[in-house]
């Protein structure tokens, strides 16, 4: 029953949109703008075979319906073969496409949104081509257009499938996608989740937008010049900014109204020597618009996959490369401004006993507690690293010695203080501390901390040791 009901509404908004194709048709046969090519993509991509017998029927009653709106002179049979060769030239190619592109999209899932975008659009471009072609093949065949005027039909065709294939198929995905959302597991990463934030921005851009396209229009409109009609190539810019700063789903809305809105606005300014470049134009705006969406999404990654390489996965604290790096960045600054930087060095007491007779659960626990601690008690422009197991360092900025033994000794009592799952346990660290030289090698640094944090533990550890 539910499958039913999805292929009335399907064939339904099919035809509606067949329908409204006919803003833009410059033949009896084939439009500058032919929305179905969208619908017929995303039902495919979705739907799969299930969708096939809706999109027969279609073809078979779209090519009746026009033999009815224009009353050519054909019989029932010849008219029912033409609507056959119309579905086989609509459907398969597109069939083909789809299932190319699920097989890419549920085969390549970890590959990123900027893959899914770029085989959604070679796809897309090639299925597209392919419909043209047989199409007015097809049409040749049956009588309905002669063979020299096949040229001049193809390209325009193409052009209106592509257009639409680009522009609506994602929009209709996106409606998918609310009721279906396991459908984005499919897309690299984009996501058509409606956005709670205030849509007051995006509604001021696609203004913008719809507001600068009528401009353009009117400006070739009063000059019936070519080159002016090229202007409107001039709007990928905001659309970029819309694809920069919005949620996908708002790209895709603003350029399915934009497509709208144009094959509107052409035909009453009676433009229609123009559509082509309109069309071409749409085009190459939504082509650029949807490698757009996937710049926000690659910088997330970007800063994810950063966040993943600079900190320690288990504590937080800072990975030892970034520590190093860090710690690099800050003696160059140190040593123009002439400030002191100091190093420390510590690690928890008897941690292996820890681990023997409480388990490791237990001493991460203890990891992260010291860890949590030490950050409570330091500065803004302090750095604390884990360098494997227990040992960790704190580079103070803009400390002298002095300063570093009481920033230690502070550190020493707080995690005396702190209390874990299980009672028996006391944590405490041992510290070795040094004030870093003018010129001196980070490394030499380091080893002097670590001398420093030896002679802490033969002292008796839980206590500060200066290198």
């Amino acid at each position: 029953m539910r499958l039913l009901f999805r292929s009335l509404l399907l064939l339904v908004l099919w035809l509606a949109l067949w329908r409204l194709s006919a803003l833009m048709e410059y033949s009896e046969h084939a439009s500058l703008w032919f929305p179905p090519a969208g619908l017929t993509f995303a039902a495919l991509l979705v739907m799969s075979w299930r969708a096939i017998p809706t999109l027969f029927v279609a073809s078979i009653v779209s090519t009746f319906w026009m033999a009815s709106l224009y009353q050519l002179d054909a019989g029932p049979l010849s008219l029912a073969k033409a609507g056959v060769g119309f579905f086989f030239a609509h459907v398969v190619p597109y069939f083909v496409g789809a299932l190319l592109l699920r097989w890419q999209m549920t085969r390549l899932q970890d590959s990123g949104i900027t893959t899914t975008v770029l085989n959604f659009l070679l796809l897309a471009c090639l299925s597209s081509l392919v419909v043209s072609w047989l199409g007015t093949l097809t049409i040749a065949e049956s009588g309905l257009l002669s063979r020299a005027e096949i040229w001049d039909t193809w390209l325009p065709w193409w052009i209106g499938d592509l257009t639409e294939v680009i522009v609506l198929a994602p929009i209709f995905i996106a409606v998918i996608s609310w009721r279906y959302p396991q459908l984005e597991e499919w897309l690299g990463g984009l996501t058509f989740a409606v956005s709670d934030r205030n849509y007051r921005s995006f509604v001021g851009k696609l203004s913008l937008i719809l507001g600068l396209l009528f401009v353009s229009l009117l400006l070739v409109n009063y000059s019936q010049r070519e080159e002016a009609a090229f202007a409107v190539f001039f709007l990928i810019l905001p659309f970029l900014w819309i694809a920069y700063t919005e949620p996908a789903i708002y790209t895709a809305l603003a350029i399915t109204l934009f497509s709208f809105l144009l094959a509107s606005l052409v035909p009453l300014l009676q433009l229609m020597n123009y559509a082509l470049v309109f069309q071409f134009a749409i085009t190459v705006i939504a082509a650029s618009a949807w490698f757009g969406v996937s710049v926000p999404t690659l910088v997330a990654s970007n800063l994810v996959l950063t966040e993943r390489v600079s900190k320690d996965g288990l504590t937080q604290a800072s990975s030892r490369e970034f520590f190093m790096q860090r710690l690099q960045q800050q003696l160059r600054q140190a040593k123009y401004q002439q400030k002191p930087t100091a190093l420390l060095l510590f690690d928890v007491d008897k941690f292996k006993h820890i681990n023997d007779n409480f388990g490791h659960i237990v001493g991460d626990e203890v990891l992260v507690g010291v860890t949590a601690t030490v950050k409570q008690q330091l500065r803004d422009g302090d750095l604390l690293g884990r360098f494997g197991g227990d040992e960790f360092m704190v580079m103070l900025n803009t400390t002298n010695l002095g300063e570093a033994l009481e920033t230690a000794e502070r550190l020493r009592k707080a995690i005396a203080c702190l209390k874990v799952s299980v009672p028996d346990i006391h944590v405490s660290c041992s510290f070795g501390i040094v004030e870093i030289a003018a010129g001196e090698h980070i490394m030499e640094a380091v080893d002097r901390a670590d001398q420093a944090l030896l002679n802490a533990k033969r002292a008796g550890r839980n206590c500060v040791a200066r290198g």
